[in-house]
Formats: C-alpha cells, structure tokens, sequence
C-alpha cells in the first residue's frame, strides 16, 4: 500500500530486509524536491534531486526524508503544490 511522505518528517521503511525496494512517485510543484536517505535515522545523505514528476525504482533503506534542500534534509522551503509517495515492494 502506498504511503504520501511528509515534507521534513522521516518515513521509516517497513521493510528491513536486505533486497527490498521500492517505487517512489514525485508529483512536482514548483521547486526541486531533493530525496535523502540514512541507515541510522540521524546521517542523512541525498539520493537524487526530482525537478520534474517522475516514477522511480529504489533500493529501501532505512529511513527516507525530503526537503527543499540538497544539505538540509530538514529545510521545510515552499515546493509548490507536490506530492512524494513510496510504494514498498519485496524483491531478491
């Protein structure tokens, strides 16, 4: 079941198995959405920037957050109208 990611707010994958992935759908508004990732909930990195609406295939890990930001996982700026939703899915 797909889940709607919160702005700022970091969305813990269900699936904590080695091999899990996941779809992630980016309705863009009228900024950048920079998604970020960490393993331990506190270091996050940047997976990829969406500047554009976009259905992508990832790799789980841990923890996901986005943001109006490239260094700042946590920077709440105005991204328009927006959408990012994760679907998790099991592979292997």
């Amino acid at each position: 079941m797909a889940t709607q990611l919160t702005q700022g707010e970091a969305y813990t994958a269900k699936i904590q198995a080695s091999y899990g992935t996941g779809v992630l759908q980016v309705i863009y508004g009228n900024a950048t959405i920079y998604l970020h990732g960490s393993l331990n909930g506190s270091d996050y990195t940047l997976i990829e920037s969406f500047s554009e609406s976009e259905i992508k295939e990832l790799v789980l890990v841990p923890y996901f957050k986005y943001s109006s930001s490239a260094t700042d996982e946590d920077a709440s700026g105005s991204l328009g109208t927006h959408k990012v939703i994760i679907d998790e899915t099991r592979g292997g």
